[in-house]
């Protein structure tokens, strides 16, 4: 009998537990499509206005020149920690190649540069001591993009964090988004490879369906040419490759909106302008793709600085944008807050 009950009692907590949860969830994605509905031109006008009296421009410039400092040590660490395992450069030049997707080329050629120059060398030290310094740069980024939260949610500046735990929060934030991109990443070519052996398996069974019963067998062991299966699975799955993209760069600018202010206000959205930065991150990095491609040929004119002009307006922009979708969260947060 007590059993029964305990049973009945467990049972119940669940659903009261499962209730909560789904009401949670509702009321939060009513308040995310609640968003939208105020994207206006008065909004966005008042997003403009905000972004200009903030210097928002500025303080992107800022999170860029770090992010140049912060690139090539970011770049020897990842590329010497995988060049140290064979069996890891595969994924090293598949992440190169999703990059590829997305930078210009002038920005593609210097990485693909040092990734073959790293591997070669394989040497330990240099993945220990680029690490550490890849750690202190890249906190400089999110400590210059920590101020400029801090200015977007009009935190007065006698609240803000002092220096010493301002330090300690952006090396947690370097950590943690370095995390996140790790396992992100991970999902996205565990995936793509969980892809691959399901088409070769369906057009496995496909063939074995068609084998006599004496050499179902051997009809195992060959490989199916031209299968239509194959080709149409990872011609869908190529298809998502960039909504997960984008899904990654929106979870990280939604990481960074949360704990990068000061204090964070639980009325102010933040996934709404995570997603729609993202999108626009994605929009121009792929326009100033094709315009550096084909009507700016800044590495014929300018030789090697061309290149880093353009990672510099890349990273400009990039910086830019993310601070932007900030500023359109709070903007917005408080127009729904009336």
């Amino acid at each position: 009998m007590n059993i029964f009950y305990n049973l009945r009692y467990l049972i119940l907590v669940i659903f009261q537990v499962f209730w909560m949860f789904l009401r949670h969830l509702i009321r939060r994605s009513h308040r995310f499509f609640q968003f939208f509905g105020y994207l206006n031109w008065i909004t966005l006008q008042e997003v403009a206005n905000r972004a200009i009296n903030q210097r928002l421009l500025g303080l992107s410039a800022e999170m860029a020149y770090n992010a140049i400092l912060a690139l090539f040590p970011a770049l020897l660490a990842s590329i010497a920690a995988i060049g140290l395992f064979q069996s890891l450069q595969s994924t090293l030049y598949q992440i190169a190649q999703l990059l590829g997707e997305i930078a210009p080329n002038e920005v593609r050629s210097l990485i693909r540069g040092l990734i073959q120059e790293i591997i070669q060398t394989r040497n330990q030290e240099i993945f220990s001591v680029s690490f550490i310094g890849a750690i202190w740069a890249f906190s400089g980024v999110l400590s210059a993009a920590m101020t400029a939260l801090d200015r977007i949610h009009q935190i007065p500046p006698t609240q803000t964090r002092p220096f010493w735990q301002a330090k300690l929060v952006s090396i947690g934030l370097t950590i943690g988004t370095i995390i996140l991109l790790i396992l992100a990443c991970g999902v996205v070519f565990v995936s793509d490879l969980l892809v691959q052996i399901v088409a070769r398996q369906s057009c496995l069974l496909e063939a074995i369906s068609n084998c006599q019963l004496q050499n179902v067998y051997n009809c195992r062991l060959l490989r199916v040419p031209n299968c239509p299966l194959e080709s149409n699975l990872l011609a869908v799955w190529e298809l998502w490759r960039w909504p997960i993209a984008l899904g990654i760069v929106s979870i990280t600018f939604a990481f960074i909106y949360r704990y990068g202010p000061s204090y964070h206000r639980r009325e102010t959205p933040i996934f709404p302008g995570a997603i729609l930065a993202a999108i626009f991150w994605a929009g121009f990095s792929s326009l100033l793709r094709v315009y550096a491609s084909n009507f700016a040929n800044y590495s014929w004119t300018y030789g090697a600085i061309g290149t880093f002009i353009i990672l510099l307006l890349w990273l400009n922009f990039s910086s830019f944008v993310m601070l932007l979708g900030a500023q359109l969260n709070v903007t917005v947060g408080k127009e729904m807050k009336g």
